[in-house]
């Protein structure tokens, strides 16, 4: 079978057409499982390294991998086995430590860890014996066998499932998940879905576009495990809805109209568009052509060049061009806050997203493992600081969290500058001090102790070599906090809720 990438987006089939069956599916020509995960066992005189082994036929089993005399090379071999069976092959660094091992190992624990590794990089692992299979006539029959109907399930007296929205005791919140794979190695990912027990639809059923319903295969998996071999998850997001009577909503089985959920555009190309749109016009895009008027809001002085000490004129201004670049800045940070946000939802972010996140990235990495709601909460923050620009006030922030985030608009703001006598931002009357951010930092906080928290020693891992945990976040400083109001400035308005 030949090897093609191909992009499904899993949504709206069911997974009923797709049964665990007894038998193997043309794609399997041996007995085989889905390696799941591998452990180390230990006894005073050897170490086992075992697989758990997923099978199509009943519950999941253990087996022996290899035996050695040495506990760190059975947790180096089960540790590499895990790497080859997620991501399907090994990188240089684990391949030397590979070879490394297959030197130190007696032959026969060798070959065993060498095939084994063969194995988990194919994600399909052949047993000796189909395995467990249910009889036909199981004696252990939980069913009632005197004629009455078996008891319900607790699940369906808490909910039973022909209950509308208003019947219910209890809330009801809908989740309506959106992924998509890159299959870029099909006839793994097929094999390995058959190992699980997934079963490709009739042939009167199947397309010229899917043969094999590859479609099918990897639903099952997102359905089940999530995790697939020789397939890559390129988005995971998910939309959660209270559904309230009250607002005429109603659970799926009863909804007179089709579930929806809108998504939105790609944030991706939402923000390419965004860039793309400066570089081609030196313009603002549409979404933000009713900029405020800088030039009367913050109006600029007389003109004084006496430079006495005493000379209040002389005294440094926000100047209408520094205030404009200001707060393209903080405008374009709220949106991709929202846009992360809305990607992200509360999943961390990790040195694996390489900056993937454009704004949450950039944070200290104690608020990596924060709530959607709290991301929320700092793309509010760029909003409200936005907003004391164009109600000509200065940006003073009230909390921690708006501290952080126009710290990040002061170091944005430059790349804001438009080129060109012909441009709106040229348009705004020149001053002596446009553009010093500097004085800006200088005068629109009260401290910078927020970035305190890029010290490396309050970094995930840190001190992890010397055996000891990252230092503790001063409570003032703990992105939990971050939102707690100064006590020394005006509160905002709670009613003010967010933007989108």
């Amino acid at each position: 079978m030949p090897t093609s990438s191909f992009l499904l987006i899993c949504g709206g089939r069911r997974l009923a057409a797709h049964r665990w069956s007894s038998s193997m599916t043309a794609v399997q020509a041996t007995p085989s499982a889905l390696p799941r995960d591998f452990f180390c066992e230990h006894s005073a005189s050897k170490s086992r390294v075992l697989v758990l082994l997923a099978h199509p036929d009943g519950p999941s089993s253990l087996q022996a991998v290899m035996t050695c005399k040495d506990a760190l090379v059975a947790h180096h071999a089960a540790l590499l086995l895990c790497l080859a069976a997620r991501n399907g092959v090994l990188t240089e660094p684990q391949q030397s430590t590979a070879d490394k091992l297959l030197t130190v190992l007696p032959d026969a624990p060798a070959a065993s860890f060498r095939h084994a590794l063969d194995q988990a990089c194919a994600g399909v692992w052949t047993v000796g014996s189909p395995g467990f299979t249910w009889p036909s006539d199981d004696p252990f029959d939980w069913v009632q066998e005197s004629g009455e109907e078996a008891a319900l399930p607790i699940s369906a007296i808490r909910s039973p499932g022909d209950a509308r929205l208003a019947d219910l005791p209890g809330p009801v919140v809908r989740v309506v998940q959106l992924r998509e794979f890159h299959v870029y190695d099909q006839a793994k990912a097929l094999a390995a879905a058959a190992a699980s027990g997934w079963e490709p639809l009739p042939p009167e059923e199947l397309t010229e576009d899917d043969p094999h319903d590859l479609t099918g295969a990897v639903m099952f998996a997102a359905e089940t495990t999530g995790d697939l071999p020789g397939t890559d998850c390129l988005n995971d997001t998910q939309d959660g809805q209270l559904l309230l009577s009250a607002q005429g909503d109603e659970v799926a089985d009863w909804s007179a109209e089709p579930v929806r959920v809108d998504f939105g555009p790609g944030w991706r190309l939402r923000r390419a568009n965004h860039s793309d749109t400066r570089l081609l016009t030196g313009a603002v895009p549409e979404s933000e052509d009713e900029q405020p008027d800088f030039a009367a809001l913050f109006a600029l002085p007389a003109a004084c060049d006496c430079e006495e000490e005493d000379c209040q004129k002389c005294d440094w201004t926000f100047t209408p061009r520094t205030a404009e670049l200001l707060y393209s800045a903080l405008v374009e940070l709220a949106d991709a806050a929202y846009d992360d946000a809305a990607e992200l939802g509360d999943r961390p972010v990790t040195q694996d997203d390489d900056g993937a996140w454009g704004f949450f990235s950039r944070l200290p990495q104690v608020t990596w493992r924060q709530s959607k709601q709290w991301r929320l909460g700092l793309a509010r923050a760029c909003d409200d600081l936005a907003g004391d620009l164009k109600s000509g006030r200065w940006p003073r922030p009230v909390c921690a969290a708006e501290e952080m985030v126009l710290h990040l608009a002061l170091g944005d703001a430059p790349e804001h500058r438009e080129a060109g006598d012909g441009s709106p931002h040229a348009a705004l009357p020149a001053h002596r001090d446009d553009y010093d951010f500097d004085a800006c930092s200088d005068f629109f906080f009260q401290d910078h102790d927020v970035l305190w928290l890029y010290d490396s020693k309050y970094s995930e891992g840190a001190g992890e070599a010397e055996g000891r945990a990252p230092a503790s976040v001063p409570s003032a400083l703990h992105p939990d906090n971050w939102f707690e109001d100064f006590l020394n400035v005006p509160a905002r308005s709670p009613e003010r809720g967010h933007r989108r």
